[in-house]
């Protein structure tokens, strides 16, 4: 939520940039690509008297990574420096000191320790990319919403959006100013309405890791005819090969992610 401590876009900007890996240099070529202008035209910007169209702002938002309400304060921002008149620039004003009390105010509704909402669990399950994201953040590596988005091969405004929705419910936490697991458990139950969702979720990209063939991979199905004694035993062993695996995983350090899929079902 860096983008509410500035009153002055092109600021926000030149230490966005400064910030990047290298100093930032090459940034502004990468961003003129992006937005199919000039690197001429955005110095003038940057470090001159020009102001960005609200168009051309739109589009940096999606490069910068920002969500939805950083995106409305940025763009708050580039209206109220174009701004001419003396009036219009009062009531561009106002709004930016509430738009700005609201953004650096959001740290203090982040909610410790309670269970998610019906709709929360809804917007949490409705993609693999929520516990995803959720999971990758006790990675060292993984710091913020560039890293992740890079890693997932997914927009970077989506990983922005779904780091600020699990910063909010403390599904993760911010640590020296470094993304990390939140305190709060997720545990979904078999009666659930979003439990199938879950599964399904997982499986799909299951499905999709078969493609790639990778040696560290496994992936087993056999269907089988088997007494029902048989079937009944091995239905007994499998909670306990659960629970050897999360006394293995538990404990041991976060230096990679898996995911284990388990199936076993009358057909």
């Amino acid at each position: 939520m860096k983008v509410f401590e500035y009153r002055d876009y092109k600021k926000f900007i030149n230490e966005w940039i400064k910030e990047q890996p290298k100093g930032g240099r090459g940034q502004i070529k990468k961003i003129s690509d992006f937005l199919r202008v000039s690197t001429t035209l955005l110095s003038q910007v940057f470090k001159g008297d020009k102001q960005l169209s609200l168009e051309t702002a739109a589009q940096l938002t999606e490069y910068l990574g920002l969500n939805e309400k950083e995106s409305e304060y940025f763009i708050l921002l580039i209206e109220y420096q174009r701004a001419g008149g003396f009036k219009l620039k009062k009531i561009l004003e106002k709004k930016l000191d509430r738009e700005q009390q609201s953004g650096s105010q959001l740290q203090n509704r982040l909610q410790k320790d309670r269970q998610l909402t019906d709709e929360e669990k809804m917007q949490f399950y409705s993609s693999w990319m929520y516990s995803a994201i959720r999971i990758l953040s006790a990675l060292p590596e993984m710091t913020n919403a560039k890293t992740i988005s890079e890693r997932l091969n997914i927009p970077l405004p989506t990983a922005n959006n779904i780091v600020h929705f699990l910063l909010e419910k403390n599904l993760c936490a911010m640590k020296n100013n470094k993304l990390t697991y939140g305190s709060y458990r997720t545990h979904i139950g078999k009666d659930s309405p979003f439990v199938v969702k879950h599964h399904q979720n997982w499986r799909i990209k299951g499905f999709q890791s078969m493609e790639l063939r990778r040696d560290e991979d496994l992936f087993f199905t056999q269907p089988t005819a088997l007494s029902t004694e048989a079937a009944e035993k091995i239905r007994l062993m499998l909670p306990g090969i659960i629970e050897e695996i999360h006394a293995i995983s538990g404990p041991s350090e976060s230096e990679v992610v898996r995911c284990f899929n388990l199936d076993w079902f009358e057909y």
